[in-house]
C-alpha cells in the first residue's frame, strides 16, 4: 500500500515540474510586438443588414468580443495576428492584420456544414466524407452544464445514445449506445470504450467539461470494428483542450449554487400512525386495544408531543455545489502549450455524502518540418463521500411519535417501543463510506511524414487510478425502557479497502492519403496493444468500543481479510482501413481488426472483426440542380459491422480454488476443526467471444441553405454467445454458500432502433435562434438462452433481506433483458364468497388480504405464475434544445424525456410494509371492509400482503424532466476592455427545476442503470434541482 502511493506521490510531482518548466520554457517564447486597436463592421452577404452577437476572436486564443446590436466590434489586437469571425449559420472568416485600423466583414450563408470535420477510429474526415454514423459534440455544448462528470451532459442531446444519470454526488453517468449491448454484469460491461487523445479508457474518464475540446460518438459497429473487442459498445472519442500559437492566453470560469432535492414520499404523521397502529393491530388478530386502558395514547403520554420525519434530517436543503477552472495556452514558432486546472465540489443533498475533485491538465506540442509530437498529463485528485445505501428506505420505518434523532450525538439512546428499529435506522444515518481516489493519465504521440501523404504515428499512453476506501459502522448504545442494553458491539466495523488499475497502451500505425484527380484513397495499417492491471485488498475488524477511534486498531474483534485479488489480461490487435472516395460522390470504407484477448482459452483467443460502409452524396450529382435550393445537401448511408465482446473477468477458463476453509474431523461432540481449500469455481474452457453484427441505414439532409438539417438511422443488430455468470445449485459441490457462478455463453438477442435528430436554425435582425430535437426508439428482444427459458438476473430483488425469491428481474426468450417478471394481483378480499374461493389456492387467506392470480390454473401460487410486466427500459426517448439570443444576451433550455418505462418502486413497498405511508390510513379493516389497501398483517418477511415481487409497487415510470436552463449576458467589450478583460459572460441557470411524472416515488430516473437493476428504485438516491450564478472571464 505504502509502495502504490508513493508511486503515485512521484507521479504527481512529475506532473507538477512538467508544468511549471512548461510554462518557463514557452513564455520565454513570447516575441514583441506592436498593439493596436482594430474596428470595424460585420453583415450579412446575403441582405447586407448588420449581425449583432458575430464572435469575434484573435485566432489561436480565448481573446474576443462580439459584435453590438449595429454589427460593429473593436478589438485591440497585435500586427501580424488573424481575427476570427465565426457565427452561427454563417461561413466562418479570417482576415489577418497588418497596416489596417477599420476592417469590414461581410459573412456568407452557411451551405458547407458537412464539410465540417469529425474524428473517427485512428483519424478524422470532414462530415460529408463519413460514411458511418457519428455524432459531434463541442465544448459549448458541455459547458453549458455544471457537473462532475462531462458525459453527463449528452442525455438528450445525441439521438442512439442513452444516459442514466444519479442524484448521487460523484456518481458515473452510466451510458448505453444503441440499447443493451451485453447482459454481462461486469462493472462496466454495457458501456463504451473511451478515448482520450487516441488513449484508450478501461472506465469513463470523469473529465471536467472545461477539459474537452469535442466529444465524437461512433454509433455503428462499422464505425467502430477497428476498435476490435474494445468498440462492441460504441465509442466515445474526446479531445482535449489544446495549446494555440500567440501570446499568453488565459480564461477563467466559476459558479456557486444550492441545491434541493424536491421530491417526498407520503408518510403518516402522528396522529394518524396512533390510529393505524390500533388498526393494524386488530388486523394481525389482537384484540388488546378493544380495552380502552391498552391504548397506546395513555400508555405514553407524551406521544403526541413529537410529529417526527427524519427525511427532515437526512435530506439536507441548499446544499452548495461550486465549480471553478482556469486555463492558460499559449506559443511560440512550432511549440504550443495548454495547461488547465479546476476544482469542483458538490456538498450531497443527504447526509454524509459528497464529492470533491482537483484536477489538472498540462500538454505540449511540438510541429516543426516533417515531426508533429504531443505530450500531454493530467492528474485529479478525488474525494467521494457515500451515504448509506438504504438510508432513505430506514428512515422511513421510523414512527413519528418517536423524538428527533441526532446524526452527529453519541449520546444512548432510550427506546420505550422498537429498539432494533431504531438502532437500525441510526447506524444507517451515522455510517461512513468515504473513498480517496487519486487518477493518472499520460500520453506521448509522435507522427513522421515519410514522404508527402504517407506517415507513421506512435502513441504511448499510461492511466492509473489508486483507492483507498474507508467504512465505518459505529457502536450505538440503545437500551430498552427496562435499560438493557439492546445493540451489540460486535456488529460494529471498520473498513479499510485499497484497490489499483493500472492500464498501457501503445499502438503504431502507418496512413496513406493520396488524391489522384476525382479519386482519392486513404488508408492506415497498424498494431496496438493493451495491457490492464487490477489488484485489491480489503480489512475488515468488528467491535467499535470507542466511536471517536476510527481506525483498524481501534477494533477489538480479531482482523480478517474479507477480499483480495490481483489479475492482469492482455489485449492485442492489428487493425487497418482503407477509404474510396469519388469526387466526393461515392464513398466506400473497409475496415477490420484482428484481436487476442488472454481472457480465452489458447484456442479462442484470436478472431478478426471485419466491417464495410458506403455513402452516396446525391447532392452533388448534376440531376440534383433543380433540387438544390431546397435540398441542397443529401447523402446516403450504409454499413455492416461486426465487433466481438468480452465482458467477464479472467481466470474463467480455470478452476479456482479458496484457503482458510474450516473442516471438522473427528468423532463426538467435540470435531477438532483443520484448515484446508475448497474448490470456489469451475473452469470453462469453452466460453468465448460474444459478437455482435449490425446493419446500419442513414440519410443525411440539408435543406434551405442548411438552415434545416437532418440526420437519420435505422439499424439492427444480433447479438451471439451472450456472456453471463449463471448460478450454479449448492448440489454442484463448488462455493460457499451458494455463491458460484459458472460463465458461459447464455444465449443470443437483438436491438432493433430508429434515430432522429434535426436542427433549425435562424435570424431576424438582432434576433438569432435555433432548435435542436433527438428522438431514439431501441427495441430489444432476447431471442434464445442456451440454458433454461427463464434465468433470474443478478440484483438482489427489490426489499433487501426478503430472499432470493423476491428477485422481479430476469431473462427470458421473447422480451427484453432484465425484463420484470411479476406477481399479478387483483385486489383484495372484501367478501365472503371471494375468501372462500381464495382459499381453495391459499387456505390460510383472511378478509382484507391481496388477492394473487393463479395464472396458470395450477391451483397454487408459485414462481410459475410470474407474468412477464413491462422493463426498466424506455419505449422512446427525446431530446429538445432551444437557443435564443438577442444583442448581448443569450438563453438555453433543454429539455429530456424519457417513456414508456415502468419503475419498481421500493421505496412505497418499503412504507406499506412497516405500516408508514399516508395511504395506508385507508387499509381495509372491519370499518372500511371495501378498501383495496390490504389489510396490514406484518412486514414483508412476515406476510404476503406487501411482498416485494407483485405490481402493487410496479408504476409508470415516464418523464419529462427541464435539465437545464440558462440566461446569460456578455457585457460589451468597451466597458471592460480597461480593466484588461477580453471577453466577460455573467449567467445563472437551473439544473432539472421541473419534472413531470406520474411516478410516486423519489425519482422515476435515478432508478437503477445496470441490466439486472434497471427500473428498481429501492431508495436510490434522487437527483436534486440545483440553481447557479456563474461568470466567465478571458484575459
Amino acid at each position: 500500500m505504502k509502495r502504490i502511493f508513493t508511486v503515485f506521490y512521484r507521479l504527481k510531482l512529475t506532473a507538477l515540474l512538467f508544468s511549471v518548466l512548461s510554462i518557463l520554457m514557452l513564455t520565454s517564447m513570447e516575441v514583441n510586438a506592436q498593439s493596436k486597436q482594430i474596428s470595424g463592421k460585420v453583415v450579412s452577404a446575403e441582405d447586407d443588414l448588420p449581425l449583432p452577437g458575430v464572435n469575434v476572436r484573435i485566432k489561436g486564443t480565448t481573446q474576443g468580443t462580439i459584435t453590438n446590436f449595429e454589427g460593429e466590434y473593436s478589438i485591440i489586437i497585435e500586427t501580424g495576428e488573424t481575427i476570427e469571425f465565426s457565427f452561427i449559420g454563417m461561413l466562418p472568416k479570417e482576415v489577418k492584420v497588418a497596416t489596417q485600423s477599420v476592417i469590414n466583414v461581410s459573412l456568407q450563408t452557411d451551405v458547407q456544414v458537412l464539410d465540417e470535420v469529425v474524428k473517427i477510429g485512428y483519424g478524422e474526415q470532414k462530415k460529408k466524407e463519413v460514411s458511418g454514423a457519428v455524432a459531434h459534440v463541442t465544448s459549448d455544448a458541455l459547458e453549458a452544464y455544471v457537473s462532475g462528470d462531462a458525459a453527463q451532459a449528452l442525455q438528450g442531446q445525441v439521438a442512439g445514445v442513452n444516459v442514466t444519470t444519479s442524484g448521487s454526488p460523484g456518481a458515473d453517468a452510466v451510458i448505453q449506445i444503441r440499447g443493451v449491448s451485453t447482459v454481462s454484469d461486469v462493472a462496466g460491461a454495457t458501456e463504451p470504450l473511451y478515448v482520450v487523445d487516441g488513449i484508450p479508457q478501461n472506465e469513463n474518464p470523469r473529465l471536467a467539461p472545461s477539459e474537452i475540446e469535442t466529444m465524437d460518438i461512433l454509433k455503428d459497429l462499422a464505425s467502430c470494428a477497428i476498435y476490435g473487442t474494445r468498440g462492441a459498445n460504441g465509442v466515445i472519442l474526446i479531445t482535449t483542450k489544446k495549446g494555440n500559437s500567440g501570446k499568453l492566453n488565459v480564461s477563467l470560469d466559476a459558479s456557486y449554487g444550492v441545491k434541493n432535492i424536491i421530491t417526498d414520499i407520503d408518510l403518516m404523521n402522528t396522529p394518524q400512525q396512533v390510529y393505524f397502529d390500533m388498526i393494524k393491530e386488530r388486523n394481525r388478530g389482537s384484540n388488546d386495544f378493544d380495552n380502552s386502558t391498552n391504548l397506546p395514547i395513555p400508555r405514553n403520554p407524551t406521544m403526541f408531543q413529537n410529529n417526527t420525519n427524519l427525511s427532515d434530517v437526512v435530506i439536507l436543503d441548499n446544499q452548495p455545489t461550486q465549480n471553478y477552472n482556469i486555463g492558460v495556452n499559449g506559443g511560440g514558432k512550432g511549440i504550443t502549450y495548454n495547461l488547465t486546472g479546476g476544482y469542483y465540489g458538490d456538498q450531497g443533498s443527504l447526509i454524509n455524502s459528497g464529492f470533491s475533485r482537483y484536477n489538472g491538465r498540462a500538454g505540449i506540442r511540438y510541429k516543426q518540418g516533417r515531426w508533429d509530437i504531443n505530450s500531454s498529463i493530467a492528474i485529479s485528485s478525488e474525494k467521494l463521500a457515500r451515504s448509506s445505501s438504504n438510508l432513505l428506505t430506514q428512515t422511513i420505518r421510523y414512527a413519528p411519535y418517536k423524538p428527533v434523532l441526532d446524526p452527529n450525538s453519541d449520546e444512548a439512546i432510550i427506546d420505550e417501543g422498537n429498539p432494533t428499529t431504531t438502532n437500525n435506522v441510526l447506524e444507517s444515518m451515522k455510517m461512513e463510506d468515504v473513498t480517496h481516489r487519486d487518477r493518472m493519465q499520460g500520453n506521448i504521440s509522435a507522427t513522421y511524414e515519410i514522404v508527402k501523404g504517407l506517415k507513421l504515428t506512435s502513441n504511448l499512453g499510461v492511466s492509473s487510478i489508486n483507492e483507498f476506501r474507508y467504512r465505518f459502522k459505529p457502536f450505538i448504545e440503545n437500551y430498552d425502557e427496562d435499560g438493557i442494553l439492546q445493540s451489540d458491539p460486535a456488529v460494529s466495523y471498520i473498513i479499510n479497502e485499497s484497490a489499483r488499475r493500472t492500464n498501457l497502451s501503445a499502438d503504431a500505425r502507418l496512413s496513406y492519403t493520396k488524391q489522384f484527380g476525382d479519386h482519392k484513397i486513404s488508408g492506415i495499417l497498424g498494431t496496438s496493444i493493451e495491457s490492464h492491471t487490477r489488484d485489491s485488498f480489503t480489512a475488515q475488524k468488528n467491535g467499535i468500543i470507542d466511536n471517536s477511534i476510527r481506525v483498524l486498531n481501534g477494533a477489538v474483534l480479531a482482523a480478517s481479510a474479507t477480499s483480495g485479488y490481483n489479475y492482469v489480461y492482455n489485449i492485442i490487435g492489428t487493425l487497418g482501413r482503407i477509404t474510396y472516395d469519388y469526387k466526393s460522390k461515392y464513398i466506400l470504407s473497409v475496415s477490420g481488426n484482428y484481436n487476442g484477448n488472454s481472457k480465452f482459452a489458447s484456442d479462442k483467443k484470436w478472431k478478426f472483426f471485419p466491417s464495410a460502409s458506403a455513402a452516396w452524396n446525391v447532392s452533388e450529382e448534376g440531376f440534383w440542380d433543380g433540387f438544390r435550393p431546397v435540398v441542397n445537401n443529401f447523402k446516403v448511408r450504409g454499413s455492416h459491422g461486426q465487433v466481438g465482446g468480452q465482458s467477464f473477468l479472467p481466470y474463467t477458463d480455470k478452476a479456482t480454488i479458496q484457503n482458510g476453509m474450516d473442516y471438522p474431523f473427528g468423532s463426538g461432540g467435540f470435531p477438532t476443526l483443520y484448515y484446508g481449500a475448497a474448490q470456489q469455481s469451475y473452469a470453462n474452457g469453452e466460453v468465448q467471444w460474444e459478437t455482435s453484427i449490425q446493419n446500419n441505414i442513414g440519410i443525411d439532409l440539408g435543406l434551405f441553405d442548411n438552415r434545416l438539417i437532418l440526420t437519420s438511422d435505422i439499424y439492427h443488430t444480433q447479438k451471439s454467445d451472450m456472456l453471463f455468470p449463471v448460478q450454479l445449485p449448492p448440489s454442484a459441490g463448488v462455493g460457499t454458500g451458494g455463491d458460484s457462478k459458472l460463465t458461459m455463453n447464455l444465449g443470443n438477442m437483438v436491438n432493433s432502433g430508429f434515430e432522429l435528430s434535426a436542427t433549425v436554425k435562424g435570424r431576424k435582425k438582432e434576433f438569432n435562434w435555433s432548435l435542436t430535437g433527438t428522438f431514439t426508439k431501441n427495441v430489444n428482444e432476447i431471442t434464445s438462452l442456451n440454458t433454461e427459458d427463464f434465468i433470474y438476473t443478478t440484483d438482489n430483488g427489490l426489499i433487501s433481506g426478503a430472499g432470493p425469491s423476491s428477485k422481479v428481474t430476469v431473462f427470458s426468450e421473447g422480451y427484453e433483458a432484465g425484463a420484470f417478471f411479476l406477481y399479478k394481483t387483483d385486489g383484495v378480499i372484501q367478501s365472503e364468497e371471494q375468501l372462500r374461493s381464495y382459499q381453495k389456492i391459499k387456505p390460510d387467506a383472511r378478509m382484507g388480504d391481496l388477492i394473487y392470480q393463479d395464472t396458470n390454473g395450477d391451483g397454487q401460487i408459485t414462481d410459475e405464475d410470474r407474468v412477464y410486466m413491462g422493463s426498466g427500459f424506455s419505449d422512446w426517448e427525446s431530446g429538445l434544445i432551444v437557443n435564443l439570443s438577442w444583442k448581448g444576451f443569450d438563453f438555453m433550455m433543454h429539455w429530456y424525456a424519457a417513456v414508456g418505462h415502468m419503475v419498481m418502486n421500493g421505496s412505497k413497498a418499503m412504507a406499506y410494509s412497516e405500516g408508514r405511508h399516508a395511504d395506508q390510513v385507508g387499509t381495509w379493516n372491519r370499518a372500511n371492509p371495501t378498501s383495496e389497501i390490504p389489510a396490514w398483517r406484518g412486514t414483508t418477511k412476515e406476510h404476503d400482503n406487501f411482498r416485494g415481487y407483485t405490481d402493487m409497487w410496479l408504476e409508470d415510470g415516464s418523464f419529462l424532466r427541464l435539465k437545464n436552463v440558462q440566461l446569460g449576458y456578455t457585457i460589451p467589450q468597451h466597458a471592460i476592455q480597461r480593466l484588461g478583460i477580453s471577453n466577460c459572460r455573467i449567467f445563472v441557470s437551473a439544473q432539472n427545476p421541473l419534472t413531470f411524472t406520474k411516478y410516486t416515488g423519489y425519482d422515476p430516473e435515478s432508478a437503477g442503470n445496470g441490466v439486472s437493476s434497471r427500473g428498481l428504485d429501492k431508495g436510490n438516491y434522487p437527483i436534486a434541482a440545483l440553481y447557479l450564478t456563474g461568470f466567465k472571464l478571458n484575459f
